[in-house]
This record gives structure tokens, C-alpha cells and sequence, in this order.
């Protein structure tokens, strides 16, 4: 049996997802299935590529391009679950050799660091998707302001979870003695 530690994550080091409001499990939920379904894009029009190369018609242009829109799109659209489940790129140093009220406010500052600089990354998500522009994609030949909707949405979610994870407590990493 798992003994309590006070935070949301069990042997594995994953959150339980247990201490979080029901909104931000289902929101949770929502950029996990994206995600997947943005990744099973990707890697159906990889292998249609492929398969192109081996068929006597010519091959989709269009296929590559959406590919590439869709790792883009990918990237920010599971940055804010990343960061809601403490599993983002991090640098830990601070937090192997800080501990107590030091380890706190490092991470919230890192938190509103993150909170300040994805929305204005956000801002000018919306300037962009806004903004009229007669450029189109190459091969899909979509307005290219359609492609920052994505971002933008990325941007602000990553941008509240971590204004929540200001607020929150921090997790416990595993190497820590739980008290």
C-alpha cells in the first residue's frame, strides 16, 4: 500500500491527478486526447509519405507540410499539460540543493516567469491569427493566421496552469523524505 505524502504523485512519480479541481482534470483529459490525436496525425502522414515513395502516382505535397504544422501544433498544445504535470523540460539543480521557503519561491518564480513570458508569446499568437494577411501554406494553401490558432490556445492554457501552479503546492520530488 501506498502511504500518503501530501502531494498528488504515487510510486511512479506521475500525478495522481486526485488533488486536482475536477476542471483541470478535464482539462487535463482534453490536451492528453489532443495531443494523441495530433501525434496519430503525424504518424499517419508519415507513413502515407512512405508509402508514396513506393506507389506510381505522384506524391502529396500537402502531406509533409501538415506533418510539420502538426509537431508545431503538438509542441504547444501539450506544453500546458506537461507543465500541469510537473513533467516539462526542467533544469532540477535548484531543487536538489534548495530546500523549504528557497525551494518555494524559486518556484514561483519560475512559475511566473513561464506565466509572463507565454502571454505575451499569447499575445502575439492573437496578433498574428488576427491580423489579415493574403500569405497562404504552400501546399494546403490555408490563411496562415488559421495556423497560430493552436498556439494561441497552447499559450494561454500554459499560461494558467502555471498562474494555478503558483497557488498550488509544489511537488515533492522522490528524492525528498516526505514529512
Amino acid at each position: 500500500m501506498v502511504e500518503p505524502t501530501g502531494n498528488n504523485y504515487e510510486d511512479t512519480g506521475q500525478p495522481s491527478g486526485r488533488g486536482e479541481p475536477a476542471p483541470l482534470r478535464w482539462l487535463s483529459r482534453a490536451e492528453a486526447v489532443v495531443g494523441g490525436l495530433l501525434l496519430t496525425t503525424i504518424f499517419a502522414l508519415m507513413l502515407l509519405q512512405a508509402a508514396q515513395r513506393y506507389l506510381p502516382t505522384g506524391g502529396w505535397v500537402w502531406t509533409g507540410e501538415l506533418a510539420r504544422f502538426s509537431l508545431v501544433w503538438l509542441t504547444f498544445a501539450m506544453s500546458g499539460y506537461l507543465l500541469g504535470r510537473d513533467a516539462h523540460v526542467t533544469l532540477k539543480l535548484i531543487d536538489h540543493v534548495t530546500t523549504g521557503l528557497a525551494r518555494r519561491l524559486v518556484w514561483i518564480f519560475a512559475n511566473v516567469t513561464v506565466a509572463v513570458v507565454c502571454l505575451n508569446l499569447a499575445y502575439e499568437a492573437f496578433e498574428l491569427v488576427g491580423s489579415p494577411s493574403r500569405q497562404t501554406s504552400p501546399a494546403l494553401g490555408l490563411p496562415v493566421g488559421y495556423f497560430y490558432v493552436i498556439p494561441l490556445v497552447g499559450l494561454l492554457l500554459t499560461t494558467v496552469r502555471s498562474v494555478v501552479a503558483v497557488f498550488a503546492p509544489a511537488p515533492v520530488s522522490k528524492e525528498e523524505p516526505s514529512a
